[in-house]
C-alpha cells in the first residue's frame, strides 16, 4: 500500500488521540505535559501543531494511519516529535515509512542534514525503528527516562 505524508488537520489530531487510551499511552505519545483526558482544541495547542509543522501519514483510502511533527531547533537540524502510528498498523513498517518521508520533508524544505528525537527508554518498539534508521543515542535523561537521539545524514545533491 501507498502512503503519502500531508499537513494535518485538528481532525486529524481527533483520530490520533481515539488511539490513545489512557494517561501512560499519551505520555508516550506527547511527553509529560499533556492534559489527560486528551481534547483535540487543547492538545493541538499543547504540542503546538501547525499546518507547517504538524503532518499525516494517510493511506490510498485516504484514512489517517500516522502523525509526525517537524520541530526546527537549530539551522541544519530538525527534531522530529509525537510520532505515533495506527496500533492496528504497527510492526509493519509504516513507522520506518512514516519516518523517512518526515525526514524528506525537512530536508527538502529546510535543507536540514541533522535530525534529532526524545524517546522514552522503555519504549522498546520505537527505540529499535529509530536505531533501524540510523539514529544512536547521544545523551539519556535518567530522571524523565528518555533517550536523545541523533542522525546526521549527507546533504542532497543539488538539482
Amino acid at each position: 500500500m501507498e502512503y503519502n505524508l500531508r499537513s494535518a488537520a485538528p481532525e486529524d489530531l481527533q483520530v490520533i488521540l481515539d488511539w490513545v487510551t489512557s494517561p501512560e499511552q499519551l505520555r508516550l505519545w506527547g511527553g509529560p505535559a499533556l492534559t489527560y483526558p486528551p481534547r483535540v482544541d487543547r492538545t493541538w495547542g499543547e504540542i503546538g501543531a501547525t499546518t507547517q509543522n504538524t503532518f499525516s501519514l494517510i493511506d490510498a483510502a485516504s484514512h489517517v494511519s500516522g502523525l509526525g511533527q517537524i520541530l526546527l531547533r537549530e539551522k541544519d537540524t530538525a527534531h522530529l516529535a509525537r510520532i505515533i502510528v495506527s496500533p492496528a498498523l504497527r510492526r509493519n513498517g509504516i513507522g520506518h515509512i512514516l519516518c523517512q518521508q518526515l525526514m524528506r520533508v525537512a530536508s527538502q524544505r529546510y535543507g536540514t542534514t541533522g535530525f534529532t528525537l526524545n524517546v522514552y527508554k522503555d519504549n522498546l518498539p520505537a527505540v529499535k525503528l529509530y536505531r533501524s534508521l540510523g539514529f544512536i543515542i547521544v545523551a539519556e535523561d535518567t530522571e524523565q527516562n528518555w533517550f536523545r537521539m541523533q542522525l546526521r545524514v549527507h546533504p542532497l545533491p543539488a538539482l
